[in-house]
Order: C-alpha cells, then structure tokens, then sequence
C-alpha cells in the first residue's frame, strides 16, 4: 500500500477577490491610533517599576556597597532606580 493512498484529496479552487477581502478583514483587526503606544508606555513603566524592585532587593541582601554596585552591574539594574522608586513601590 502506497502513502497515497491515506491522502485526502486536495480541494481545488480559486480564491476570489471577494474571498480575500474577507480574509483581509478577519486579519486586519481595527485598532485606535493610540494604543500601541500606550500599551508600549505601560510596559515601558512596569519594566522600570519591576526592575526598581530588584533592584531595592539586590540591595538589601548585599554584604556592602561594593558588593551592591558588583551584583546590580552583572544583572544589568540601575541603583539609581531603586531609590528613585523607593516609596512609590
């Protein structure tokens, strides 16, 4: 028995313009001028909110300030957020 033989029959036919439209319709979602911007400002925000936050923790569990500057560099966080951040938390 041939692997053919389990194939369906492939369907033939031809896609209209009508057809695409539809297709471009469904694809293409209506979105507000704004929004991806400010989805964009939102994560942009929660990025920094959330890197404000490790860093405040790296913080409180280094032995000294060197060690503090030595682990917020290999983690790639800015001291000066966390205490920007520091009530705002």
């Amino acid at each position: 028995m041939s692997l053919d033989s389990h194939r369906r029959p492939q369907e033939s036919r031809d896609i209209g313009s009508s057809d695409v439209s539809v297709l471009h319709a469904d694809i293409a979602a209506p979105h507000e001028p704004g929004e991806f911007a400010e989805a964009r400002a939102a994560e942009r925000a929660e990025t920094a909110r959330q890197s404000a936050i490790a860093a405040r923790t790296v913080a409180s569990h280094a032995h000294n300030a060197a060690d503090c500057r030595s682990l917020l560099a290999m983690l790639g966080l800015d001291a000066m957020a966390g205490k920007r951040a520091g009530g705002q938390l």
